[in-house]
């Protein structure tokens, strides 16, 4: 039996075809041993280096490995062509509103085809059309998420698509997925050009000179552009011929854009003409490698607890215990499961009080996840490294798994979700099974125990002996599942016990690695509307700048901004800018990997120390959160197994209240900056958090910096403006 904790049992399985993108350098694998992977960088060079096994695991653990599978097989690049190439998450309002409905009414389709309630022809969808209607709003968590008063065609639920078109998006949709369904209607509207055909020729030519082995700049294009049309109109006015227009140079760049991306690859790049199998899929319940099915289900615990825990009051606020469960009341939870089917290995468990979407999307997340800390935090002897991204996930008709949230998470992730036929239990025999060995295992031995029937229940009034914590019930079950399922031999698995077949098939197979940090917050973040000024972007009163930030506040005023946030690490956010999305870290040091709620924790923990103070140096915050890692750290990764509420009202309270802010300047009179207007605020080195007085002027940038000159200022210095 393993009893460690360590990442040296990890192996990530790696295909030909596949893109890994490792601390932001795309590879792809040449080979592999036992001992890890080669690696070919997917740029010119072609240069290669070695990854061990250890290595990779500890990278993706840490969120930087990228695994994007069978990239440059050939039917996944005509997928790149026929989709918009960007994760659901990434969509506007309106294009996820058009996609809800769209995936709603296919979905609703194909649960009544699945049962044989509905055909395929004009006559039938046709007579089927208000129980179609009816079956499309339960798989949508909103049918007017744009709050029209008069509600446009492509988003109205009460409008039906014809049978035509339901029949062309349920073929985009099992060709493609949910991003088939992504639609264009930007495109809309006449962009042809207006070019003179004889002028459109001679662009043309020069413009297919991009596509050429030198790598040619747009740049260059555009001279070489305007060189032919001048050689091309001093001819003509030999002729007597009126000049042709020449092109702007934003027409070439995007007559350059319109070139097949495909073949302006290979033209510019090269292409490896051997393409090669990846590996053989296995269909139904024949299954070979870990996590190539995972069953998710939820039900309620046969048990009544007392709702409230010393260590979770501590940092919870009574609108977060009211919402949680835990004031004092007493109540039966939901627990959702994820269990590795080849395995039998538990890789998701989460506590909630009622069956949400967010529940099911948090254990998803869970499944990708390394549970050592969870393990840790109870004290379990064994490991809980299971983790890692599912090839299938297998769910049953719940309002959580039909949600389009849940479905659109999937989608970005890349994993089929398959939902098995209502009533039918057996289709997911390996998760309906576990609850049992949960029941029959653990909850027997716990007070507070209800019972499924009045005969078996008898004389027992559980709510009598419900002297069980919410840490209690945590507690048991981490440690049940760690200690005792995963180290107890199993039927199925012919003896062996689930730990024992992780560890030799993950040696065989690998498991693919989780998704990246980046795209984790895209998807699983929360979203956030904040507005972007010259101090950069402020979520839970932790600022967020870059360079790249204050350069787009220069071309743009002052505006809102959408954010990605997640609560497990606040050191940095996504933000859009126009079209795309960036990566902008913390101003403040120190804050990698630290979570929203160890901050608010911190942020209790001072203002009660120092209630009229609302900013505090740096070191004082960074050696509270040391503090408080040291001592809560068990009682914050228990909460982690609770739903977390992290909604964008939640986050507006306790910006209002209870949280602190990092001082950005001293107390001291400034002195006068030589050769230059105003002052400088330089920042402190032996700062007093008692001494901390709230500034009231106002910062800007100093405008009459001098070339050469040595710089006004550091980081957290200002420039402010002087007195006349």
């Amino acid at each position: 039996m393993e009893l460690t904790f360590n990442n040296s049992n990890f192996r990530y399985a790696f295909g030909t075809y596949d893109r890994v993108t490792i601390e932001g350098v795309p590879y792809r694998p040449t080979s592999h041993n036992e001992v890890g992977y080669v690696m070919t960088m997917t740029d010119e060079t072609g240069l290669s280096q070695s990854f061990t096994h250890t290595r990779l695991s500890r990278l993706g653990t840490m969120g930087r490995i990228r695994h994007e599978p069978n990239f440059y097989r050939q039917g996944e690049a005509e997928k790149r062509l026929s989709t918009s190439g960007e994760l659901i998450s990434e969509l506007r309002v309106k294009p996820r509103a058009r996609l809800s409905r769209r995936s709603a009414f296919v979905n609703a389709f194909l649960s009544l085809e699945k049962n044989k309630m509905i055909k395929r022809t004009d006559k039938s969808i046709k007579e089927n059309e208000l129980i179609l209607l009816g079956m499309a709003l339960k798989f949508s968590s909103n049918p007017n998420p744009l709050f029209q008063t008069k509600i446009e065609l492509s988003v109205d639920f009460r409008e039906a698509p014809s049978p035509r078109t339901l029949r062309r998006w349920i073929k985009e949709a099992e060709a493609l997925g949910d991003e088939g369904l992504v639609d264009a209607m930007h495109r809309r509207g006449n962009r042809g050009s207006n070019m003179d055909p004889e002028a459109l020729r001679l662009m043309m030519r020069e413009v297919r000179g991009y596509l050429s082995l030198e790598a040619p700049t747009i740049k260059v294009i555009y001279e070489n552009v305007k060189n032919a049309f001048d050689c091309a109109n001093d001819e003509r006015a030999e002729c007597g011929l009126p000049p042709l227009r020449a092109p702007s140079y934003e027409t070439v760049r995007r007559t350059i854009d319109a070139i097949d991306p495909f073949e302006r690859e290979v033209a510019r790049k090269g292409l490896d003409a051997a393409r090669k199998k990846f590996r053989p899929v296995g269909k139904g319940l024949e299954l070979t490698r870990p996590l190539e099915r995972v069953e998710m289900d939820e039900c309620k615990i046969d048990l009544v607890s007392l709702l409230h825990s010393a260590d979770l009051m501590s940092y919870l606020t009574d609108e977060e215990r009211k919402a949680m469960g835990l004031d004092g009341s007493t109540a039966r939870w939901m627990l959702s499961l994820a269990l590795c089917c080849t395995t039998r290995c538990i890789v998701g468990m989460v506590l909630t009080p009622t069956a949400t979407a967010e529940a099911a999307i948090q254990t998803l997340e869970m499944v990708m996840t390394n549970k050592g800390q969870w393990a840790d935090s109870v004290g379990a002897l064994g490991a809980w490294d299971m983790h890692g991204t599912p090839e299938l996930i297998v769910t049953d008709c719940g309002s959580a798994y039909r949600s389009d949230n849940f479905r659109f998470t999937c989608a970005d992730l890349g994993m089929p979700v398959e939902r098995a036929i209502a009533g039918s239990p057996e289709s997911r025999g390996r998760g309906e099974r576990l609850f049992g060995s949960v029941f029959s295992g653990i909850l027997p031995r716990l007070s507070g125990r209800t019972f499924s029937d009045i005969i078996t229940k008898g004389d027992a009034d559980p709510r009598e002996r419900a002297a069980l914590t919410t840490d209690d019930l945590i507690f048991a079950l981490v440690r049940w599942v760690v200690d005792i399922y995963h180290n107890t031999p199993h039927r199925g698995l012919h003896g062996e016990t689930p730990l024992q077949c992780w560890r030799r098939l993950t040696e065989q197979w690998g498991v693919q690695p989780p998704p990246d940090m980046r795209r984790r917050r895209m998807v699983f973040g929360r979203r956030l509307t904040r507005t972007l000024d010259k101090s950069g972007v402020t979520v839970l009163n932790v600022r967020y700048h870059s360079e790249r930030l204050a350069t787009w506040l220069n071309r743009k005023d002052k505006r809102k901004v959408e954010v990605r946030w997640h609560p497990s690490d606040i050191g940095a956010i996504e933000v859009r800018l126009g079209d795309e999305w960036f990566e902008i870290p913390a101003v403040e040091d120190g804050l990698d990997g630290v979570s929203a709620q160890k901050w608010l924790t911190t942020s209790r923990k001072l203002r009660a120390s120092c209630p009229e103070q609302k900013a505090f140096d740096r070191k004082v915050i960074r050696k509270a959160i040391e503090a408080i890692t040291e001592r809560n750290s068990a009682a914050i990764a228990t909460a982690g197994l609770l739903v977390q509420d992290w909604t964008p009202e939640r986050i507006a309270r306790e910006e209002k209240r209870n949280l602190i802010s990092f001082a950005n300047g001293a107390t001291k009179k400034a002195k006068a900056h030589d050769g230059e207007v105003g002052y400088s605020i330089p920042e402190p080195m032996d700062y007093n958090p008692s001494d901390a007085v709230p500034s009231t002027r106002k910062a800007t940038r100093s405008r009459n910096h001098k070339p050469g000159a040595k710089p006004a200022s550091v980081r957290n210095s200002w420039i402010v403006k002087g007195e006349e």
